[in-house]
């Protein structure tokens, strides 16, 4: 048999208060229970730890060494309890959310702006980075949930879509197609096009949902990210072909105009571990990006 949590803690409030009797009343219990624990412990340790009489309480030579061993891992196990019913009850504790890098600005801001209002004591972190690395973050346990466009397939990986969302021609405000309803893909050839690489998943939704039409014509600029055409566009290098909720929120610098024949969409989800749980703060951010995503597709369907 090993010796009981309630045991050590005894041992060491009357080693700590030098008295049974504070002891009793530190832990909340009557003088014989405390007695008694003490016992159960010296039996089970077969020493001798206090020397008590009717006026005073000391700690024989084994108990100071027993003391000066086991008082530190009483103290941590203390806190850690502390610390997960306070995590429990989100008053403290972390979070780690993933996000691609072409979603963030849209989602996270409000979204951590409402949580840190709920949960002040709960520090949130994020993993901004392309699809491929979200998802292994997410896989891998570094991130306990993510938003992104991949994943949905993958057994390891609980996928719940949250709205599906189109790609439009990011443009400046001043540009001749900025005032149009819609652009044609063979409409593009007439203008400088920036484009992301094959190293973005982006591209590669483009180039798989255009392969029945003539090929774009060749970049004039190519990077690795979105956020990067954004700057590009905005710079008036050239137009690109964008998801909309990588345009900078009320920014009348750029407009994102509508691509028809054939209009291309991508549905962001929210993703976790297959059959894991979430922990408290994970499950609360979670439910306020899902309460977030049902109340703008409620303002898109009344407009």
């Amino acid at each position: 048999m090993k010796p009981s949590l309630a045991d050590l803690r005894a041992f060491v409030t009357v080693a700590e208060l030098q008295s049974f009797a504070a002891a009793a009343k530190a832990l909340h219990l009557s003088q014989p229970a405390l007695s008694r624990r003490i016992a159960h412990l010296e039996d089970m340790l077969e020493v001798r730890l206090i020397d008590r009489s009717t006026r005073s309480v000391a700690l024989t030579q084994l108990g100071r060494r027993f003391r000066a061993q086991v008082v530190g891992l009483v103290d941590d196990l203390d806190r850690s309890i502390l610390n997960l019913r306070d995590a429990a009850h989100l008053e403290a504790g972390d979070v780690t959310i993933g996000c691609v890098l072409s979603a963030v600005h849209h989602f996270l801001p409000p979204l951590i702006r409402s949580f840190r209002e709920r949960h002040p004591g709960v520090l949130v972190r994020i993993i901004e980075e392309g699809a491929d690395e979200v998802l292994a973050s997410v896989k891998q346990g570094e991130a306990d949930l993510a938003l992104n466009y991949i994943g949905m397939q993958d057994p390891d990986i609980e996928f719940t879509p949250l709205l599906k969302e189109p790609y439009v021609l990011a443009c400046p405000a001043g540009h001749a197609l900025a005032r149009r309803r819609a652009v044609k893909w063979e409409e593009l050839a007439a203008y400088p096009l920036l484009q992301v690489s094959h190293a973005s998943r982006n591209r590669l939704f483009i180039d798989q949902a255009l392969a029945e039409l003539p090929p774009l014509p060749k970049p004039v600029c190519e990077v690795r990210h979105v956020s990067t055409l954004i700057g590009l566009v905005e710079n008036g290098l050239g137009l690109a072909v964008v998801p909309q909720l990588a345009l900078p929120v009320g920014s009348h610098a750029i407009i994102g105009v509508p691509l028809a024949r054939p209009g291309i969409t991508r549905t962001i989800g929210l993703l976790q571990r297959s059959g894991r749980s979430l922990s408290p703060a994970a499950a609360a951010l979670a439910l306020l990006l899902r309460q977030a995503s049902r109340a703008s597709a409620k303002g898109r369907r009344k407009k």
